[in-house]
């Protein structure tokens, strides 16, 4: 780590334990941020506050990138300074996202920022290009344990919303990411209505204001253009509708704000 590699823990079997001994019998005088990646409430938001208030005394940016500049330069400044990231499963669910992974990268190329972290989804390599995982600078350890996933599955089933017919946060994002451009712009718009609308008694955007938005942005020609679009969003349980006593649509997504607020703090610009 000292030589600027960040150290990447693989193999079957919980890693926590042996990673978390690591940080209590070799880093234990450093600054150190301990991240569960596995956690789902978890935000890059509160990762960037974290390291900002709780390791550097300062005051947060409320912009990502602004965070990342701040963090840059302080530790720029401090060169003789080293802050120790350890992120378990920085292929969790809520770290999946191309901007999470763009942060952390950016994080990791801080030359006074070392990071150790664990991975155990098969497919955890997926998450980095090659300019990410030029940042990131990853030397592999094979750190087999055999051990249970106790912490890293107790929050598994906190992510649904306990509705019925209610939509995993995990689901919504693998879907979002397969829409087209213009239908992923559509989609941030009926959650950015919802999340600045909410209430007890809200009803849903209505279809008149929604087509109206989706027109100013040039992203539908037509009416028939926007249900055509909205179907799809229906099929895949994305969006629900329904007619209020005066006979107006209103559109509606069925998760909570909480998760909503997750969902556009990794996908909204």
């Amino acid at each position: 780590m000292e030589e600027g590699y960040s150290l990447l823990i693989h193999g079957l079997g919980s890693k926590r334990n042996l990673i978390n001994d690591f940080h209590n019998e070799i880093i234990a005088d450093h600054p150190t941020l301990v991240i569960n990646g596995f956690f789902p409430s978890l935000s890059i938001k509160d990762i960037l506050d974290n390291i900002i208030v709780d390791l550097l005394g300062l005051s947060c940016p409320t912009n990502s990138n602004d965070c990342l500049e701040l963090i840059e330069k302080i530790l720029r400044d401090n060169p003789d300074d080293r802050l120790y990231l350890i992120i378990h499963n920085i292929d969790g669910i809520m770290l999946r996202s191309s901007k999470a992974q763009n942060v952390l990268a950016g994080l990791a190329a801080i030359p006074n920022i070392r990071i150790i972290a664990s991975v155990d989804h098969i497919n955890a390599p997926l998450l980095w290009d090659h300019i990410k995982r030029a940042k990131f600078n990853f030397y592999w350890w094979d750190a087999t344990t055999f051990l249970p996933y106790q912490a890293e599955t107790a929050y598994e089933n906190s992510l649904l919303v306990q509705q019925s017919g209610g939509l995993a946060l995990s689901s919504l994002q693998n879907v979002f990411l397969s829409l087209t451009s213009n239908a992923r712009t559509i989609y941030l718009i009926l959650v950015k209505y919802q999340l600045d609308n909410s209430s007890n008694n809200f009803t849903g955007m209505p279809f008149k204001d929604l087509y109206r938005a989706a027109r100013e942005q040039f992203l539908v020609s037509s009416d028939l253009a926007l249900r055509a679009q909205l179907t799809e969003f229906i099929d895949h349980k994305l969006v629900r509708t329904k007619r209020t006593f005066d006979g107006a649509e209103h559109l509606t997504i069925p998760l909570d704000k909480s998760l909503l607020k997750q969902f556009m703090e990794q996908h909204g610009s």
